[in-house]
Parts: structure tokens; sequence; C-alpha cells
């Protein structure tokens, strides 16, 4: 792999951020039966006010059998490189050598703060939350239309009391 700048993996990262971002909650919203395609395949932690959920796949039932409508506004988002040679497991086994590592290959966190609205209604009220996530490159060879670059292998969300 090529050595790429800073500014490189910083614009890589920060773009990386900004589509999940502006994908990943009006999913929440409108197109929950996606959800599941967001998160790894590998062992996840997902926290929701401090409860654990199993992966994606439980997420998505969640919000797709038992979570009321909801509309998400988001605020403010911000993201940090975690790991700019992530070690990404390729689909039949092993991992990505380093020599064939680009700048899609880094690991990266984003914190993001908004508000939630539970209900249907625009007169519900409007709740604080906080949200950070780690996403991971997608180890898939696949380069289909709708695939994701990155996936969450981390996630907390919590609502601001």
């Amino acid at each position: 792999m090529a050595t790429a700048s800073e500014d490189t993996l910083t614009k890589v990262s920060t773009e990386a951020a900004t589509d999940f971002v502006k994908t990943f909650y009006p999913a929440l919203g409108s197109n929950r039966e996606s959800l599941s395609s967001y998160y790894s395949l590998e062992p996840t932690t997902i926290l929701f006010n401090g409860n654990r959920v199993a992966d994606g796949a439980a997420v998505q039932e969640i919000f797709t059998n038992q979570m009321s409508p909801t509309h998400y506004e988001v605020q403010s988002y911000d993201c940090q490189i975690i790991n700019k040679a992530y070690p990404t497991i390729l689909p039949g086994g092993g991992l990505k050598p380093q020599s064939e590592m680009g700048v899609k290959d880094m690991s990266f966190l984003i914190v993001v703060s908004g508000f939630v609205r539970y209900g249907e209604g625009r007169d519900q009220p409007q709740r604080g939350f906080s949200e950070t996530f780690v996403l991971v490159p997608n180890p898939s060879a696949e380069r289909a239309r709708g695939r994701k670059d990155w996936l969450i292998e981390s996630q907390n969300f919590r609502l601001i009391v």
C-alpha cells in the first residue's frame, strides 16, 4: 500500500461519515428492513441505553416489529480515524495483506448528536440523543450497487435526559 496522506485519509473518513449519517438515520425511520445491512457480520457490540442487542438482525427486528415510528434530526457529527490499516478478514478467511490495503481499509469513530421523536405526530416531544459508532471496512469483495464500504462494529445509543 502506498502511504496515503493525512489529508486523504481525513477526506475519505469524513465523506464516509457523511454518507453513513445521511443514509442510516433515514433508514431508522422509513427503510427499517435494510437496517441489518449496516452491521458487520463479525461480533458486534450494540447498546441502546445500556441494553445489549445481539446483532444487526436484532436491531432490524426491534425497529421493524417493536418500535413506534421515529424521526431523527441530526444536529452534529464528527469522525476520527482509529486504525489506518484495519486488519480486514477476507470473505474466504484470512487477513487482507498489507500490500493490498488502500485508503478504505481503515476503521473510524463517528459521534452523532441530535433529537429523536417517537410516534407519528409532529406534536410528539423531541428527546435529545447521543450515539457513537465504530465503523470497519466491509470485507465483501462484491461491488454491487448499494453495497456499503463500512459496517458498524460497535454502536452505543443514549437518550439524553
